[in-house]
C-alpha cells in the first residue's frame, strides 16, 4: 500500500476511511464542563445498535474527554467511531472491534444573527435504515455547503428526494405559524441532533408538531429558528423572497439554552 506516493508496510485501512463505515457526534466543553455528555453517549449507543458495531468503553472516552476539559475548557470535540481496520472488500471478517478517535479545536463566540436562507437545490437522498443517525457519510453535507457558498447565502433550509423539508446543513429546523410550532419527521432522511432532542424532551416550545411538510408549509411560517450543539440556536430572517414576522429567538428558548447545562 502507498500513501501520498510513499510506500507503509500495512495493507489494511481503517473501514471508516474505505467506506464510511462508522459514525460520529459532535459537542462542547462550556467553561471546564461537558455539555449533554450522557445525551451524546446515548447518540453513539443508538448509532452502535443499528449499525450492528462496537463502542469503547464510555468511561475510558469520559475520561479523556475530562482530561481535555482540564487543559481546553472552552473546546469543540469530535468523537468518531469506526468499525476498525479492513481489507478490501464489504465483507466483515475477524473479531468484532472498533477504533476512536477524538479531535478537538476553539469553541468560538455563537453568532445569533438572523440568517439568510433559501431552499437547497440539491436534495437528500431517503434511507430510513439510516435516518436520523450521525453516519460518517457525509457527502451530501458537502455538496450544500458548497452550494450554499455559490449562492452566497448564510444557510441553506434541506429537502429530501420527496421535496420534503428536512433541515439545514448541519442544524435541524423548527418553524412557528401562528402558535403552533412544527419540526421535520427524520425518519427516512436528516440527524436528529442533540439539541433538537432536547428541546423536545423539555416541551420547551409546548406540544412541538413533528411533521411531513412541503417547501409551501415552513414558506408561511412567522418564525424559525435553527439549532445544532456547536452553532447554537440561530434565528432566521428569510427564506428566499419570504420574511419572518419575527426573526430573532423565543425567549423561552434562549432561556433555556442558558440554562442547560449539565454534563
Amino acid at each position: 500500500m502507498w500513501v501520498n506516493g510513499k510506500p507503509v508496510k500495512s495493507s489494511q485501512l481503517d473501514r471508516g476511511l474505505q467506506f464510511g463505515d462508522g459514525h460520529f457526534t459532535t459537542l462542547t466543553i462550556e467553561q471546564g464542563r461537558i455539555r449533554w455528555w450522557s445525551s451524546h453517549w446515548h447518540r453513539l449507543q443508538d448509532a452502535a445498535r443499528q449499525l450492528n458495531s462496537q463502542l469503547p468503553d464510555e468511561s475510558a472516552v469520559r475520561e479523556l474527554l475530562l482530561d481535555i476539559a482540564s487543559s481546553q475548557p472552552d473546546a469543540v470535540v469530535k468523537i468518531i467511531i469506526t468499525r476498525g481496520y479492513g481489507s478490501r472488500g464489504y465483507r466483515v471478517t475477524g473479531e468484532p472491534g472498533c477504533n476512536w478517535y477524538v479531535t478537538t479545536a476553539v469553541l468560538s463566540a455563537r453568532d445569533t444573527t438572523a440568517l439568510s436562507t433559501d431552499f437547497a437545490e440539491f436534495r437528500l437522498a431517503c434511507q430510513p435504515h439510516f435516518a436520523g443517525l450521525k453516519t460518517l457519510n457525509r457527502l451530501e453535507q458537502v455538496m450544500l455547503s458548497q452550494e450554499r457558498t455559490r449562492r452566497g447565502l448564510d444557510e441553506l433550509i434541506v429537502l429530501d428526494n420527496r421535496n420534503t423539508v428536512v433541515e439545514a446543513i448541519s442544524s435541524n429546523i423548527f418553524w412557528r405559524v401562528g402558535s403552533q410550532w412544527y419540526t421535520p419527521w427524520l425518519n427516512q432522511a436528516g440527524v436528529a441532533g442533540i439539541v433538537r432532542q432536547r428541546l423536545l424532551a423539555d416541551n420547551v416550545l409546548g406540544q412541538v408538531q413533528v411533521c411531513a411538510s412541503g417547501p409551501g408549509d415552513i414558506s408561511s411560517a412567522e418564525q424559525v429558528f435553527l439549532c445544532n450543539c456547536v452553532l447554537g440556536l440561530r434565528p432566521v430572517a428569510t427564506i428566499g423572497h419570504h420574511r419572518m414576522t419575527e426573526s430573532f429567538l423565543p425567549e423561552a428558548v434562549q432561556q433555556w439554552w442558558l440554562a442547560s447545562k449539565d454534563s
